[in-house]
């Protein structure tokens, strides 16, 4: 009653996930507003719905994966249709399997999607989570990632949680609804008839309309109250209206009660366990007459057999309300009434201790290693926190909280990263715990914050440990300053690794060749420093790194620096499809961002765009900043060289946020770069010329990698086309004289293709062009070869020499198809078609492109996989892939996958 428009969202949210596809709706309201009301009507309505529940319990909310066991459960019989890698971790997560195994975040997120969508697969499903603000977290970030990622599967996910309790960046993208007080028709339908509408009006007034409180007072009225006659209460917020009442019928049970309801309250959904400890503590009669009267005093019920609460906001009041002592003589007696080995008997001993116990410490410490492998780092965090409270010993409590603050990052919890390190850093901890400390919120500010920031966490960490932490900080130290354009200061970083790096140790080893070949790379002493990073290559193949996700990473930018481009993305990429077999998705993001760097230069662009917009996806998912915005960069370039410029557009704005909470936009030379050529290739030249020259104020216009006026291709290029022929000559000299002879290949190709765009004589632009396309036959780099032939083929098409245009416009229009990039096939179509030829096109003009998350499906469907398979490497459903393999085929006229392999393998680069 009086929750029609409300009732109306939840109808259409139904319809939604049946005719087309997932939807998400999340009631938010005040205690008592009817959430959960409006839950249950949902359910009710959801016929022919498979229905899954979970409620967050505030005294479980700890308990890792809890609410998702509760929610899962009726799934059970269907895991054998989830990835093995996903009902892995699924099991380990939820206990189901006596094998010990590791709960990956990730992989449990990607499980729980699989799980919903094989059961749609058989009929809708309706997903609802009460109470989400205590939902343990690795469940509501389990059920909110496959939120996200579930597409046209038939499942809808209706979450409820009070006004503003629910961390907003968990369901920061999520629609919401949120619960007013009812009107005043629907109000006066909650109260006796009797009510006089003078009363009626002041207790709609003094609740603001909350349903549970009108009921609650109400039921406290007299009838000459409600008939007005006798005088009401005091006014009270609606709130504090519901507390009250809650309090007096918790406060009015007897004190054999009233213990069998904390104990109840404590026992979270495990009711059964806080029975046992009733009739343990008071005896099975006596235990049954104090549930008994808790019953009748309304504030347990019986549904389908099992005690609970009428209302959650009764466990809550129930906790309030008892002392610290009684709290921790209920908990003393559920560890009594649980086995020995029960990971909530360990809690519950730790809950009913005061002061120190190194004993129960201990155990919590090794429920922490436990947990970490088995049910995740958060969980593990929060066991070596609770352990930290425990220690006497302070340096061994910093410790802990140390390593509570290390779990906690890994997990990607940074509001509890930072409160631990502060901890830490207050207490007067020794040096290792507080360098351990500065290093881990160094990484978090590196990752997902700000980098210079992290500079400074991490040069503090650096004097405070030794041994190989210090390397690895150090390591760390050089990349944050490499973001920042600090030359010098990652110079100092590799001279300090190589005077304390153990040569005996791989690891080591590794970041020193890795620190210190970058740096004599940027510091002009090339042939030393790739003597260095080819050292990288040989030691990440080493047996005891070989399967280290960090070594891969470091072999691939170390390839960068080398030019070995095609041996990385060759022997990475199933280095890196084991990693992502594995789970290891926060390395997944810098490696797919490299590899679709390598395969852009390589001309492979369909994998390019592939890997990079599954990096910027995953990236959001993991809230990272500096590597996010690398990802969204390459994936900018990409969709404007295929004339998607709104979502090239969206992904730069992407780009420019994450660079600006990093605090590398001004060092952001690659975003400048992709800023410009995006512009271009909207045909905005005013636009490339704003973001270069402001580069040439910033830091000279050094290029991506930190070339000398890596901006003046693309500059020279807007500069001719504006008709600023004077600048375009002056800054061609400036590059020239920037550009040694022993300059790479690519760079003085492209210096010669400055001097032709700019030449004023039709010879000394033909012989800048023959020069350029000289020098790309050593430079590998596909779509520069291919622009450089359009810009050719377009000066001598303008100068009347049609016939030999068309030699080069065919090659650009050919290479440009190939590499799958629409907008520059168009444009040497159109000029082709200038000079009087025909263009072979092998796509219908106008046609759209392919999306990043198309092209990658269509990739692994070429290789054969199912579309199982293929939900399985993207963390997506096979629904979904079902739906973007119909688009594919619907935008390229393929009518099989036989057609769509031998498409893909003919434009594949040789």
């Amino acid at each position: 009653m009086g929750r029609e428009t409300e009732l109306a969202r939840i109808d259409a949210l139904l319809a939604e996930a049946t005719s087309h596809g997932s939807a998400t709706l999340l009631l938010e309201g005040d205690p008592g507003a009817g959430k959960t009301t409006l839950l249950g009507a949902a359910r009710s309505r959801a016929s022919g719905f498979t229905q899954l529940t979970a409620t967050g319990v505030e005294s479980e909310s700890h308990l890792a994966h809890a609410g998702l066991l509760e929610l899962l459960h009726p799934l059970r019989d269907l895991l054998a249709e989830v990835p093995e890698a996903q009902a892995s971790a699924l099991r380990a997560a939820l206990g189901w399997s006596p094998r010990a195994g590791a709960a990956d975040r990730f992989l449990v997120g990607a499980a729980t999607l699989s799980l919903l969508a094989a059961a749609a697969e058989r009929r809708p499903v309706l997903v609802v989570v009460d109470d989400l603000q205590w939902l343990d977290e690795e469940s509501s970030v389990a059920v909110l990632f496959a939120a996200r990622r579930l597409g046209p599967d038939a499942v809808a996910l209706l979450l409820a949680g009070r006004a503003g309790s629910v961390p907003s960046g968990l369901v920061h993208d999520v629609p919401a609804l949120t619960l007013g007080g009812l009107p005043a028709h629907a109000a006066a339908g909650l109260l006796p008839h009797a009510t006089s509408p003078a009363v009626l009006g002041r207790l709609i007034a003094e609740t603001s309309g909350n349903p549970l409180a009108l009921l609650e007072v109400s039921a406290r009225l007299d009838a000459a109250q409600l008939l007005g006659t006798a005088p009401i209460p005091d006014a009270l917020p609606a709130g504090e209206v519901v507390r009250r009442w809650h309090e007096a019928a918790v406060a009015g049970l007897s004190p054999g009660a009233g213990r069998a309801v904390l104990l109840l309250a404590l026992s979270g959904p495990s009711s059964a366990t806080g029975t046992v400890a009733v009739a343990a503590l008071a005896g099975p009669d006596e235990a049954a007459r104090h549930l008994d009267e808790a019953r009748e005093r309304g504030v347990l019920v019986q549904e389908d057999g099992v005690l609970a609460f009428r209302h959650p906001l009764l466990r809550s009041t129930a906790l309030e309300l008892a002392t610290p002592a009684e709290r921790r003589a209920a908990h003393a007696a559920l560890a009594e009434a649980l086995p020995a080995g029960d990971r909530a008997r360990t809690w519950h001993r730790a809950e009913s201790t005061v002061g120190t116990d190194a004993r129960v410490a201990d155990e919590l410490e090794r429920l922490a290693e436990m947990d970490r492998h088995r049910l995740g780092y958060a969980a593990a965090a929060a066991a070596l926190e609770r352990a930290a409270t425990l220690t006497d010993d302070h340096d061994l409590a910093a410790r802990r909280l140390a390593g509570a603050a290390h779990d906690a990052f890994v997990a990607g919890d940074i509001s509890r990263v930072r409160r631990l390190v502060a901890r830490v850093l207050a207490d007067g901890a020794p040096d290792r715990a507080r360098g351990e400390a500065l290093f881990t919120l160094g990484m978090l500010e590196e990752y997902a914050g700000s980098v210079p920031r992290s500079v400074e966490h991490l040069d503090a960490a650096s004097l405070l440990l030794d041994g190989p932490p210090l390397v690895r900080v150090l390591a760390e130290l050089a990349v944050a300053r490499f973001r920042l354009n600090d030359v010098a200061g990652m110079v100092d970083c590799a001279h300090r690794i190589d005077a304390v790096a153990d040569i005996a140790d791989p690891e080591q080893q590794l970041l020193a060749a890795f620190t210190g070949g970058v740096a004599l790379v940027l510091t002009g002493d090339p042939v030393a420093g790739v003597a260095r990073l080819d050292d990288v290559r040989r030691l990440a193949d080493l047996p005891a790194l070989r399967h280290d996700a960090l070594a891969l990473l470091l072999m691939a930018i170390s390839s960068a620096f080398t030019g070995q481009v095609g041996h990385a993305v060759t022997a990475g990429t199933p280095r890196l499809e084991e990693l992502r077999r594995r789970g290891s998705v926060g390395v997944l993001v810098p490696l797919l961002t490299i590899r679709a760097s390598g395969r852009a230069w390589l001309g492979d662009h369909t994998g390019a765009f592939a890997d990079a917009g599954e990096a910027a996806e995953l990236a959001q998912h993991l809230g990272y900043a500096a590597d996010a915005a690398v990802a969204e960069e390459i994936l900018a370039w990409q969709q404007a060289a295929r004339g998607l410029h709104d979502d090239a557009r969206a992904s730069l704005a992407r780009a420019r946020t994450l660079t600006d909470r990093a605090g590398t936009t001004t060092a952001a030379a690659h975003q400048a770069l992709t800023a410009a050529f995006c512009a271009v290739c909207r045909g905005d030249l005013d636009a490339t010329v704003e973001l270069l020259e402001a580069r040439l104020g910033i830091d000279g216009g050094v290029g991506s990698s930190g070339e000398p006026l890596g901006v003046a291709p693309l500059l020279v290029e807007a500069y001719t086309g504006l008709g600023r022929t004077d600048d375009a000559r002056a800054l061609t000299a400036q590059y020239a004289a920037a550009t040694p002879a022993a300059a790479p290949a690519l760079s003085r190709a492209l210096l010669h293709r400055c001097e032709g765009w700019s030449a004023v004589d039709d010879a000394a632009a033909r012989d800048a062009f023959e020069a350029a396309l000289e020098a790309h036959t050593a430079a590998d780099d596909p779509f520069e070869e291919a622009r450089t032939r359009l810009a050719y083929g377009g000066r001598l098409r303008r100068t009347g020499q049609r016939i030999v245009a068309r030699e080069q416009l065919d090659a650009a229009a050919r290479a440009f198809a190939a590499m799958d990039l629409d907008h520059w096939s168009d444009l040497a179509a159109r000029e082709l078609a200038a000079t009087g030829a025909t263009a072979h096109r092998r796509h219908t003009p106008g046609e759209a492109p392919l999306t990043s998350q198309e092209t990658r499906v269509a990739l692994l469907a070429a290789q054969g996989l199912s579309n199982r398979e293929i939900g399985a490497s993207l963390f997506l459903s096979p629904k979904t892939i079902e739906r973007h393999l119909s688009s594919v085929y619907r935008k390229r006229g393929f009518r099989s996958r036989t057609e769509l392999a031998a498409a893909l393998a003919r434009q594949a680069p040789d």
